[in-house]
């Protein structure tokens, strides 16, 4: 419990910190269109004007944390020990280091799929546009080792690794999204569990080799 003796270390915080601490309480809680700037300083306990000193605008403060939301998936799924797996047994890992991301961090997740728009990427700093480009570029490698090795070992249809792991991502993406979504009105919590386990098989099956695959589909 808080008492009068620790109440005052929030306070020592630097400027720009407890901002950006406001700023996630809020975004978490409201998303990228319910929360202003004007919202963000009341929390803060500072004045809007404050804010830019430290940050350009909202855009830079939401895309600050898009990044750091990537860059903890990026940090779990760096921990796949994929020299120990077999291919299919990576692909399980990595899908559910995935679906675990978007699970536990569920508003990073929302706020990186549904709400990082082109327009606000655009209107944040070049650094940061090229530090979240990295960060995500890097995600979607640990994605390609996975598709690559899947194709090298004659597991999935021939095409290029990075389309192959698009289609990985891209698949469990949407049905993630859906389990967010009107999925939840429909499926009980464990049922969607259940549907997001079963996506995995799903997914792989779509894109496995078959006799005659593949022939048309290498450049």
């Amino acid at each position: 419990m808080m008492t009068k003796a620790t109440e005052p270390t929030k306070s020592l915080l630097p400027r720009k910190d407890r901002i950006y601490n406001a700023a996630r309480d809020l975004f978490f809680k409201y998303g990228y269109r319910g929360t202003s700037m004007d919202m963000i300083a009341r929390k803060a306990g500072y004045s809007k004007k404050s804010i830019y000193l430290d940050y350009r605008n909202k855009d830079d403060l939401f895309l600050n944390l898009v990044a750091e939301g990537t860059a903890i998936l990026l940090d779990k799924l760096l921990q796949i020990p994929h020299e120990r797996l077999e291919v299919e047994d990576a692909i399980v890992a990595f899908f559910k280091v995935y679906y675990d991301f978007s699970s536990q961090y569920s508003e990073y997740f929302k706020m990186a799929f549904s709400e990082a728009t082109p327009e606000v990427v655009a209107n944040s700093p070049p650094a940061l546009q090229r530090k979240l480009a990295d960060l995500s570029r890097a995600c979607m490698e640990e994605a390609v080792k996975v598709a690559r090795r899947a194709i090298e070992a004659g597991i999935v249809i021939p095409i290029d690794p990075w389309e192959a792991a698009g289609v990985f991502l891209g698949a469990a993406t949407g049905n993630i999204m859906l389990a967010n979504g009107a999925g939840q009105t429909l499926f009980a919590a464990d049922k969607l569990d259940n549907i997001s386990a079963k996506s995995v098989k799903i997914i792989l099956r779509g894109i496995r080799v078959r006799p005659g695959d593949g022939a048309d589909l290498c450049p």
